[in-house]
């Protein structure tokens, strides 16, 4: 299966990460992200995504160096990520937490509770 980007009619950019992952397969969802958001920027939306990690099979040093590059180069007011494996979710919070984006940025073990935190005052 593929990665995929979508613009979620609840107001929000979802990614789905399916499969092993390399820096390129990651890199490459980048400038659809940016389009999404400037999209609900232009809208007068808030600029929000949710990342599904339930799929994803694989990681190494690349994906996570992808994933934080991803991280610094999209302007986002909150992004939540939900689904990811015990040592892929401390992995994650480390790189959120090096990146000082613990404010806007959250992983959760589910779908529901990721939701729940992005759409509790996007703007926040």
């Amino acid at each position: 299966m593929a990665n995929k980007i979508i613009l979620n009619p609840e107001g929000y950019v979802e990614v789905i990460m399916d499969g092993d992952q390399t820096f390129m397969t990651i890199d490459n969802m980048k400038y659809d992200a940016i389009d999404m958001l400037n999209t609900l920027q232009k809208e007068g939306k808030p600029r929000l995504g949710l990342v599904d990690l339930t799929k994803q099979t694989n990681y190494t040093a690349d994906t996570n160096k992808a994933a934080m590059k991803n991280l610094e180069a999209l302007n986002y007011e909150k992004v939540a990520l939900f689904g990811a494996s015990t040592l892929l979710t401390e992995v994650t919070k480390a790189i959120i937490l090096a990146m000082g984006r613990s404010h806007n940025t959250q992983i959760f073990k589910d779908r529901e509770s990721a939701v729940s935190w992005l759409l509790d005052n996007p703007a926040t």
